[in-house]
């Protein structure tokens, strides 16, 4: 039972931008950094080498596994944007609080990946419908004691009750973000911590504001 605009969300996301950009920039250039060693990992391993080409299915799967064992980190960005947008303290070690979790966090995140891939190669509709319904499926797990599954259907649930409110948003976020990287990426200090911001104010929309021994990592 909650109701949400577009204008709405991504106008307050923007005013909680500052005091949000230190904490957001320093956790996020430290997951880039893991994320390159692991591309170069890769490269070295699969590929021979850093200049030969690996196989398009190889690179789609290392960038998925990428992402699933990154996940605790991403966990640790939207807490700190849903600690923005919920009014509380945030601090750049709030976002590795959720290493302590991990296994659930990555078990959790690869079976939505997969779940999701299933989707999209039985039919395109099917993906594209999970990938966004799934969405809040890890915030809600770091954040609340629903397990792994119930956190899936709280999420596929409750975003299916806006889910074209949802399409919307993300889609307009990403155009934006597009126009962003092509104005010689420097509107992106900006509006990468605003994106975040967007999930963290549709989250404390949709669900409230978290318990506090979750959020304060």
């Amino acid at each position: 039972r909650y109701d949400f605009s577009i204008g709405e969300i991504m106008s307050e996301a923007w005013s909680l931008v500052p005091g949000f950009k230190g904490p957001f920039w320093g956790a996020l250039l430290l997951i880039y950094l893991v994320l390159f060693v692991i591309g170069v990992v890769s490269a070295l391993t699969l590929g021979g080498g850093l200049g030969n080409e690996q196989p398009n299915i190889w690179v789609q799967i290392v960038n998925g596994l990428a992402g699933v064992v990154l996940s605790p980190l991403i966990v640790g960005l939207m807490a700190i944007a849903v600690r923005q947008a919920c009014g509380m303290p945030v601090s750049f070690s709030m976002a590795f609080g959720y290493l302590r979790r991990a296994p659930v966090i990555i078990g959790t995140a690869l079976l939505v990946t997969l779940l999701t891939y299933l989707g999209f190669l039985l039919l395109l509709l099917p993906g594209i419908y999970l990938s966004l319904a799934y969405g809040m499926t890890l915030p809600l797990l770091a954040f609340h004691d629903l397990g792994v599954w119930g956190s899936m259907e709280t999420s596929r649930r409750a975003i299916t009750h806006h889910w074209f409110g949802f399409f919307g948003l993300y889609l307009l976020m990403g155009i934006l973000m597009m126009l962003s990287a092509l104005l010689l990426l420097i509107p992106l200090i900006w509006t990468l911590p605003w994106a975040m911001l967007v999930v963290g104010v549709a989250y404390r929309r949709m669900f409230g504001v978290p318990p506090a021994e979750d959020a304060a990592t």
